[in-house]
């Protein structure tokens, strides 16, 4: 992944699982299988997991090799390594409650790195 289509698809998996989590969040779901939607939360957490991987695998193709973007970047890797901690935790439960996720979503990396991405989507990205 090293051009700009590519990162953007990346950020819009992880938007759409993240608008996904804070719906789930709001359901008040104390067994994921309740109802049509509790299994996604699942495939959606792996979702943004994956495009999560991808674009941390890549990251220094994000920006030129600035003293400014090099910091950016490693600030980056820090919140998508949490994030992706936090999602291996909640994959590795056999329940996955709209009260967990919504407090997954809570989680200051969590913020960081998604307004992170929505930076680099607007900002960094040609």
């Amino acid at each position: 992944m090293t051009n700009s289509a590519e990162i953007r698809q990346k950020i819009e998996l992880i938007e759409e699982a993240y608008e996904f989590m804070l719906a789930y969040a709001a359901q008040g779901r104390s067994d994921e299988g309740a109802g049509p939607d509790g299994a996604h939360i699942r495939t959606f957490l792996t979702q943004f997991n994956e495009a999560t991987g991808e674009i941390l695998s890549d990251a220094e193709s994000i920006s030129a090799d600035s003293p400014e973007s090099v910091a950016f970047i490693s600030a980056l890797k820090t919140d998508g390594a949490t994030v992706q901690s936090v999602i291996a935790i909640m994959l590795g439960k056999d329940n996955v409650s709209s009260e967990m996720v919504d407090n997954a979503n809570g989680l200051i990396s969590v913020r960081s790195y998604l307004t992170a991405l929505f930076f680099i989507d607007k900002a960094v990205l040609n």
